[in-house]
């Protein structure tokens, strides 16, 4: 399996020699937060980091530049270039699950909290889902299927 901080090492490196700016300046800001995350994990390279510890670190920079694309579009500026960053640190992250097989994992999480086999739908999906959904669009998902599932057994 691939290592995505090496790759993206690698590619930040490509960019430079290509001189790409708008996708290098992006990499170097997530080399940046890679090796933040390595100093707290007390790695010695970046390429140490588990695919998973990259995928949070891509995802929570995507989080910051939605933020950042949410409040320049209050204001009226354009967000073009932030666009292209999420669609870059995006190619990193693997492919992500459909609203459909979201729904359907909820649904399935629900069941066995209902047979008392999990506690915690959340916890359950989370530990399946992260990395491959946004886990705002899974609580979300929960929440009604929780709540269409609540409604059917009242109704019996």
């Amino acid at each position: 399996m691939v290592n995505v901080a090496k790759k993206i090492k690698e590619d930040m490196k490509s960019a430079l020699l290509n001189k790409e700016k708008a996708k290098l300046s992006t990499l170097r800001l997530l080399v940046a937060k890679l090796e933040n995350e390595k100093v707290k994990l007390k790695l010695r390279e970046i390429s140490e980091l588990n695919n998973d510890q990259t995928y949070s670190v891509i995802s929570n920079n995507i989080k910051e530049i939605n933020k950042e694309i949410e409040s320049y579009e209050n204001v009226g500026r354009d967000t073009s270039k932030q666009i292209k960053e999420i669609n870059l640190l995006t190619s990193y992250l693997p492919k992500q699950a459909t609203e459909k097989e979201i729904r359907e994992s909820a649904y399935h999480a629900v069941a066995l909290v209902n047979r008392r086999e999990i506690k915690n739908p959340m916890q359950y999906l989370s530990q399946r889902l992260k990395g491959k959904a946004d886990m705002n669009l899974v609580v979300k998902i929960v929440k009604e299927v929780q709540k269409e599932l609540n409604d059917k057994n009242t109704q019996k």
